[in-house]
């Protein structure tokens, strides 16, 4: 590895409910949360090198493109939410994966090269070179699988296995946690992407051999469309939480999280919910449903009034109209969350737009292709940030994929507006979720069967599953980049992911 710097973890603290979260950290210091375990080592190493949230962000997302691949592929996109406690500025910067020109593509244009190109750009302090060398030697020498990787694998299997190039790189059997997993073509574009800069990846050699590989996959992929790729840079939606301020993306699930915080605190409403799972579960449905129906302004009156209009306290009303929201069968997606000592924040949540992406390899590049975006999803990435934007403070920050737009909310809720201000706990909490179209409650197993029976008696439709999506974040009451601290760093018990600090 590039970067010298001891991987000390930090000691685990609180209740966390597993190993690898970070408790009541005193002191201050840099940390990064990432549902890959050696994603997050990288971008460790880059903090205690000297560089800032997003260089470790950046190196961590590569890095992660190589080891968790199903869930951040070079081939998908995603966004992020940015505060620079600098220069007191909050940002987001989108880059789902978009569809070609030919509306009858097979997969997505990729986002992420670029994408994360940007947020170094903007806000980067060390050589991109020298971030990408890890994720280079991952691909090329070989890395042991981690826990993460084999849970994503086996669950992605039927999609997996239909494709010859996805066997060869992944194989087309079991596999184990610290089994070698090598990818020399990967490596290549890695290495490219390393000397050559993310130019090479949208109008270069590299692109030109992509687009061919892409065609062979059976896709439909122009050089012009990888050409006419741009992230883009938008305004937050923002919400007044006392003198601070509750950020969301607009992109990916922000909207989703967005109504279903402003419905929530209008009036007190969660505070004052006698049965605040369903009221979660309702205003989900609503707000997922006022997306998929083109969306609803949640920061306008006429906006609240959409998503709390015939909302009952006492019984499951379905959103009229709806529209149909597809639900994976697994868990999708991936999220990083980084601060330095500076207080710069990065929240970035992938997409592959499904388990694994489409589950094809393009020949010949070792990339992972996700598929266009199409119907409304109910996995979609979700990033939330509450900072100051008059000191330049950062308090609260979380990062979801999966069906995570109302958790994120709810973990925000629990972890901002709540007596206790414990973010471990909130992460921990039995999830729930609903799309509105079905017209079901998908409930955690771990939910104890009172709480099961109380929904269903309110009119709920209960679906168990094992998890809903995972949300990595930070919490720190009296804002960083303040020296005195207590901190709370969150990784998600339902991930395999990792925790990581370092120490001033």
């Amino acid at each position: 590895m590039l970067f010298g710097g001891l991987l000390a973890l930090a000691a685990c603290g609180g209740s966390g409910p597993e190993q690898g979260d970070i408790g009541f950290v005193e002191g201050f210091f840099g940390g990064l949360i990432a549902d890959e375990p050696r994603a997050a080592l990288v971008g460790r190493e880059v903090l205690s090198a000297g560089g800032t949230a997003a260089d470790a962000a950046v190196a961590a997302y590569f890095a992660m493109a190589v080891t968790l691949p199903g869930a951040a592929s070079i081939g998908g996109g995603g966004v992020c939410l940015v505060h620079d406690a600098v220069r007191i500025r909050t940002e987001t910067i989108s880059f789902m994966p978009k569809r070609p020109a030919d509306q009858n593509a097979k997969f997505a244009i990729p986002g992420n090269v670029r994408g994360m190109f940007l947020l170094h750009a903007r806000y980067g302090e060390l050589a991109w070179p020298d971030i990408l060398r890890p994720a280079e030697d991952f691909a090329r020498a070989g890395h042991a699988i981690s826990r993460a990787f084999v849970r994503d694998f086996q669950a992605a299997q039927p999609v997996v296995n239909v494709d010859l190039e996805a066997r060869k790189v992944f194989g087309s059997g079991a596999v184990a946690e610290g089994q070698q997993l090598r990818q020399l073509e990967l490596g290549a574009v890695m290495s490219n992407l390393r000397t050559l800069g993310p130019g090479t990846f949208y109008d270069g050699v590299l692109g030109r051999s992509f687009v061919d590989a892409v065609r062979a996959a059976g896709g439909r992929m122009t050089l012009d469309d990888l050409r006419n790729f741009r992230p883009e840079i938008l305004e937050p939606i923002k919400f007044e939480q006392g003198n601070n301020i509750m950020a969301f993306a607009p992109q990916g699930g922000g909207r989703i999280a967005a109504g279903v915080w402003a419905a929530a605190v209008d009036d007190d409403r969660y505070e004052d919910a006698k049965q605040p799972t369903h009221l979660m579960l309702e205003l989900a449905a609503r707000a997922y449903q006022a997306e998929a129906a083109g969306a609803v302004d949640p920061t306008t009156p006429g906006g609240l009034a959409t998503l709390t209009h015939g909302l009952s306290a006492t019984s499951h009303v379905p959103p009229q109209p709806s529209v149909a929201v597809g639900v994976d069968a697994i868990q999708s997606g991936a999220s990083i969350v980084a601060v330095d000592n500076k207080g710069r924040t990065v929240a970035c949540s992938f997409t592959m737009n499904g388990p694994f992406g489409s589950g094809i390899v393009a020949p010949g590049t070792g990339i992972l292709l996700a598929p266009p975006p199409g119907a409304p999803r109910a996995s979609v990435p979700t990033v939330a940030l509450m900072v100051s934007e008059v000191i330049g403070l950062t308090f609260f920050a979380a990062a979801g994929s999966g069906p995570t737009p109302a958790v994120v909310a709810q973990i925000a809720l629990d972890t901002i507006t709540g007596t206790d201000e414990n973010m471990i706990e909130a992460v921990a909490a039995p999830r729930v979720f609903s799309s509105g179209n079905p017209d079901t409650a998908h409930v955690e197993a771990q939910m104890p069967a009172k709480q099961k029976d109380a929904l269903r008696a309110l009119g709920h439709m209960i679906e168990e599953t094992p998890f809903v999506g995972r949300v990595n974040g930070f919490f720190c009451p009296r804002g960083l980049p303040r020296t005195v601290q207590i901190c709370q760093f969150v990784k998600d018990s339902r991930s395999f992911g990792l925790a990581v600090s370092s120490e001033e």
